[in-house]
């Protein structure tokens, strides 16, 4: 037991940089004074099938999750509906609730969200909500989320840096450990984060790789095709989709109103009907529908593709088809991206369905929240507890239609709180996500909701009597005197 001891003893960093190791996207040390570059806002005429060639699924992903609807409409889906509040828990080496490292916890979680200094400049200081949805958005983005805890110089924890992994290199030295690296994409230079303030979580990786990819990765080429057939839709709708004016120049009446220098030579017989001809198709073309069309006999004027045979082209089975593959490939379903046409108890096994998907993401995040925060509280308060974090699962119901699920919930953890099964912190986190005030009393083990035993009088019970043992029952019950009461009733 005592190696056991001494492997389970926890050591902290002696010393941590104060402004941390890692860098962000938009960081460069040579241009700390620039006005960051603003995007140009373009990405609307990105043409996914010919980008696609040249770039890699990283680069192709950060630019559908903007401006491709499908995969803009999965992201805000998952971060809709994960977007359920987080429940910090500090507990001891035996797995007891630690009220003192509960409350050095808000501390160091008010130090790394709330601005206290107000002496300085502008200071943007994320909330815990934040913080989480951008995990998330990393999730769906990379696959893997890195996060490095800065210290200041009083060793208290001041800042989560959000570190994208595709600028994060690998190294395996050893079977099984990785040392990671970053390589910051402003300046190209090579950081080493083998420091045990830079902490990493992934989603479904594949044990074979320490890389990741983005769980929407296999949408991509369905996007594409989907994008190729809508490019070709636009076309077809421009030349066959809608009846157009069709004018017939008549060269002969042309050539007679033509002036007599035009009439007597070819050459300029030519030009004067292709000119004329273009005249034409710049007056027509200029021609909205609420104004006449006046023109002379030389010029005969009729509809063409008055039919609309386009009409006889049927893609909707084309589109239902890439439809269905784009929400494979997105972990969704038809419902949730406005699509469901199979009535209301499809739609609520899909929301269902997609409301676990999303409660996955929640997993790593938790994961990452409870590895970063109990290291703070280690190397603050010199705890040996350990600090978890859940959070709320995910309900697509109304607050009104919940309640009476709460009070079911609570009346049980109320009957475990009297009978000293949890401790009034546990039952406070668990209901309103904070431990017990100090106004309130201890009601732990208290017997609170235990019924109150009515004795019995053993005088009045014989077994020629009441050969039955009605007699036992406690007075003032029904039961308690057997056929007389119901005699008794019946002559009232």
């Amino acid at each position: 037991m005592a190696g056991l001891d001494s492997i389970l003893k926890v050591i902290t960093p002696k010393r941590m940089r104060p402004k941390g190791n890692a860098q962000t996207n938009t960081f460069s040390a040579d241009r700390k004074a620039q006005v960051l570059s603003a995007p140009a806002y373009k990405d609307h005429l990105t043409d996914l099938f010919s980008s696609r060639q040249s770039d890699d699924s990283r680069t192709l992903m950060k630019q559908l999750f903007v401006h491709d609807p499908d995969v803009s409409a999965a992201v805000n889906a998952f971060l809709t509906v994960a977007d359920t509040e987080p429940v910090f828990t500090v507990r001891d080496e035996n797995g007891e609730f630690d009220r003192a490292g509960q409350l050095e916890l808000n501390k160091i979680l008010a130090a790394i969200t709330t601005r206290f200094d107000y002496s300085k400049g502008f200071l943007m200081k994320p909330s815990v909500r934040a913080l989480s949805e951008s995990m998330r958005y990393m999730l769906l983005l990379r696959g893997g989320i890195g996060n490095e805890l800065v210290f200041d110089k009083t060793q208290v924890p001041n800042e989560i840096r959000h570190v994208d992994m595709t600028t994060v290199e690998w190294f395996e030295k050893e079977p099984n450990m990785f040392i990671p690296q970053q390589r910051a994409p402003a300046s190209n230079e090579e950081i080493l984060l083998d420091v045990p303030t830079f902490f990493v979580s992934f989603f479904r990786r594949d044990p074979t790789s320490i890389y990741t990819y983005s769980p929407f990765v296999s949408a991509i080429n369905t996007v594409a095709a989907r994008q190729q057939v809508i490019n070709d839709l636009y076309r077809i709708m421009q030349i066959t989709g809608f009846p157009r004016i069709e004018a017939t120049v008549l060269e002969e009446v042309l050539l007679k109103n033509a002036p007599a220098g035009v009439q007597s030579d070819g050459t300029k017989q030519q030009a004067y009907i292709q000119g004329e001809i273009s005249r034409i198709q710049s007056t027509l073309s200029n021609t909205s529908p609420d104004q006449a069309l006046v023109h002379t006999d030389s010029v005969e004027m009729k509809m063409f593709n008055d039919k609309n045979p386009g009409n006889a082209l049927n893609i909707d089975s084309i589109i239902g088809a890439l439809n269905a593959m784009n929400q494979a490939g997105l972990r969704s379903m038809a419902t949730i991206l406005g699509r469901g046409e199979s009535g209301v108890n499809t739609a609520s096994v899909e929301a269902r369905v997609f409301s676990m998907h999303a409660e996955a993401l929640n997993e790593p995040i938790a994961e990452m929240w409870g590895n970063m925060l109990t290291m703070a509280l280690r190397v603050v308060a010199k705890s040996q507890s350990k600090v978890t974090c859940t959070f709320q699962p995910v309900e697509l119901r109304p607050e009104t239609e919940l309640e009476p699920m709460k009070a079911l919930k609570a009346s049980r953890l109320r009957q475990d709180l009297s009978d000293g099964i949890i401790t009034d912190d546990e039952y406070h986190l668990e209901m309103y996500g904070r431990i017990r005030p100090d106004s309130a009393p201890e009601l732990s083990g208290t017997g609170f909701m235990n019924p109150v035993k009515v004795g019995v009088d053993e005088t009045d019970v014989s077994s020629n009597a009441d050969p039955l043992g009605k007699g036992l029952t406690p007075e003032g019950k029904d039961a308690a005197k057997g056929s007389n009461v119901t005699k008794k009733k019946a002559g009232e």
